[in-house]
């Protein structure tokens, strides 16, 4: 496995844990994730360091589809910045949330976050009208007060990603509405939306009802009909979607294999076998076919391995008798 090099800005001899890092991402990323970054953030302590898949998966005692997982999720939330070979294999990997200005300019720009927002940028905009008024309507949905990084987020979404105060509001109230009041989720539902490229309360709208002809056509792969999905399978199919990323034909063959396996077929059922492909990081159907063949060698393995094995000698070649002597005997002496 060739090394990849890993940069980063932070001093010699320290690991520095953003607040900010703190707040927005313990709360919901992946306990194995966190520590592959934790472990990649301590080996770039000296500037510039270097490892492999294999080792950072022995080391945290993972396999490498594991560390690939996590680089993906860093890098999609915009705290890595990676970059591949021509074979599309990871050659170097860089910290890029904080680092200062210098490094910043050599490196292609990160994905905006909240916290650009300065102090004097979230003063300015708390003189806007509409601003505050937001800012009341948030208050009210959420039924707390503000705190200072919330209200960040918020102008973070009118000034950065050019959001409507009326599709802030709409975003508020969808999140709420769907038992998520944590600014970390809103923040990804509003950069998902402005990936895209929603820009109106209507294009929203029309997003939401998307997933839930999504959600009807999964219900419908399992011979389930005139349904409607409650909150806990929505959120369950929720995940395969957003979390997982899998395609339709992904999810409409796990049903498949759901009604053909299971005497009743459940989401649950389901949610098995796509967690399992998911841990398999299995993104395509030829992902699956190559699993069925590993599944199919090992079942075969294991069946030779607990078939009985004939005693060896070539007299237990003959198939063994059973006699009566005593019967015998008594045949003889009459």
């Amino acid at each position: 496995m060739d090394t990849i090099r890993i940069r980063s800005c932070f001093a010699q001899d320290v690991t520095v844990i953003s607040n900010d890092f703190l707040d927005r991402f313990l709360p919901e990323a992946n306990g194995d994730f966190l520590k592959i970054y934790l472990y990649l953030l301590r080996t770039s302590g000296k500037k510039e360091g270097a490892f492999s898949l294999c080792g950072i998966a022995d080391r945290m005692n993972c396999t490498e589809n594991d560390v690939l997982r996590a680089l993906r999720y860093w890098e999609k939330e915009g705290v890595l910045q990676i970059t591949r070979d021509s074979d599309d294999a990871v050659s170097e990997i860089l910290f890029t949330s904080y680092c200062d200005k210098e490094t910043a300019e050599d490196a292609p720009s990160p994905v905006s976050k909240s916290s650009e927002i300065t102090s004097e940028r979230l003063a300015e905009l708390g003189q806007k009208e509409d601003i505050r008024e937001l800012f009341f309507i948030a208050q009210q949905y959420l039924g707390k007060p503000l705190s200072r990084s919330e209200m960040q987020k918020l102008c973070f979404f009118y000034d950065g990603l050019r959001f409507s105060p009326d599709l802030i509001d709409y975003l508020i109230d969808y999140c709420v509405s769907h038992g998520h009041t944590s600014f970390h989720y809103i923040e990804k539902v509003a950069l998902n939306w402005k990936d895209q490229g929603i820009t109106t309360v209507r294009d929203a709208r029309k997003s939401a009802e998307s997933y839930h002809r999504e959600y009807y056509d999964i219900l419908k792969a399992l011979g389930i009909n005139n349904h409607h999905p409650v909150e806990a399978e929505t959120r369950v199919m929720k995940k395969w979607i957003e979390k997982y990323e899998f395609p339709m034909e992904i999810i409409t063959e796990a049903c498949t294999r759901t009604v053909m396996n299971a005497a009743k077929p459940t989401l649950g059922y389901v949610d098995g076998i796509l967690s399992k492909w998911y841990a398999k990081n299995v993104r395509t159907r030829d992902d699956i076919a190559k699993l069925d063949e590993e599944h199919a060698r090992a079942a075969s393995r294991e069946k030779a391995a607990s078939a009985p094995k004939a005693k060896s000698g070539s007299f237990n070649n003959f198939e063994q008798r059973d006699y009566d002597y005593s019967s015998l005997e008594s045949q003889l002496l009459t």
